[in-house]
């Protein structure tokens, strides 16, 4: 069964790395509007009415961390990372090329290791039983989410290679 909507059209034109582009992209801007709704929502509430929401710290903390890990995606993509390119001028041709090539190696072997520790995090803490304080939500659920979007992200760093034709 075929499902169609507005967005079907849109979708289905677009390459699997431009749709987890634009999911990514939602997603990350919904989480930020969330988290500022929920902080607006939070000090209202302490400074007129002397009564904070319980929750917001943890929601706040969960939203951060989807926001950082969806956006991850279209900063791996674009390479917008903060770096220190003050060598790239210096060094032109081969050489520079090697070094482009190793600080990515270098990237792409930290950043699994990242997406690994965040996987390994989400089987302990299901392991344990953590549970959000005041949500009551079981923290490896968030974590083993937080594991999805850093793999999504190390897809779209994977993908995305250094240029070889530097000048």
């Amino acid at each position: 069964m075929l499902v169609h909507g507005p967005y079907t059209g849109f979708l289905m034109s677009m390459s699997l790395l431009k749709v987890l582009d634009y999911i990514c992209s939602k997603i990350s801007m919904l989480s930020l509007v969330v988290m500022a709704g929920i902080t607006f929502a939070d000090v209202f509430g302490r400074v007129f009415f002397n009564s904070p929401i319980g929750f917001a710290y943890e929601v706040v903390g969960i939203c951060l961390a989807v926001c950082f890990y969806s956006g991850l995606y279209h900063v791996h993509k674009k390479r917008k990372h903060v770096k220190i390119d003050l060598l790239e001028k210096i060094f032109k041709g081969r050489t520079g090329i090697f070094l482009a090539w190793f600080s990515y190696i270098i990237e792409v072997v930290f950043f699994s290791a990242l997406v690994y520790m965040v996987y390994i995090q989400a089987k302990e803490s299901r392991l344990f039983g953590d549970v959000f304080m005041f949500l009551g939500l079981e923290k490896w659920i968030i974590l083993a989410v937080m594991a999805g979007f850093a793999m999504v992200a190390l897809i779209s760093l994977l993908v995305v290679y250094p240029d070889n034709n530097q000048e």
